[in-house]
């Protein structure tokens, strides 16, 4: 009994000591990994940036288009209109875009 109960210590020990050297969110990361969900979130992610990106260049080539139609005489006012547009749609693209890559992004959330 006395032996049982000294190597049930020991492996308590043990675990204790390697579970410090791993932080949680490492544990949590590692089972993740096994279960795929790194790759799904990435997909996911990617995704994402992918319609936001098609949004952002739907909204260019509408805007483009008004200018066109509106300023259809004066090539001058067609230009400041685009310039303008072209300005105001990368604020919002800056505002809006992910800076991290889905990597970093999906190992802030201990999916990768």
């Amino acid at each position: 009994m006395k032996s049982i109960s000294i190597a049930l210590v020991l492996v308590v020990a043990v675990m204790t000591c390697q579970t410090k050297e791993l932080k949680l969110s490492e544990l949590i990361t590692l089972e993740n990994q096994e279960e795929s969900l790194c790759e799904s979130c990435q997909m996911f992610i990617n995704g994402i940036n992918n319609v936001i990106e098609q949004a952002f260049d739907w909204v260019t080539q509408e805007m483009d288009d008004f200018c066109d139609d509106h300023f259809a005489y004066n090539s001058t006012a067609t230009m400041t209109c685009k310039a303008k547009v072209d300005k105001v749609v990368e604020k919002i693209r800056d505002f809006v875009v992910l800076e991290d890559t889905s990597e970093m992004i999906c190992r802030k959330f201990y999916l990768c």
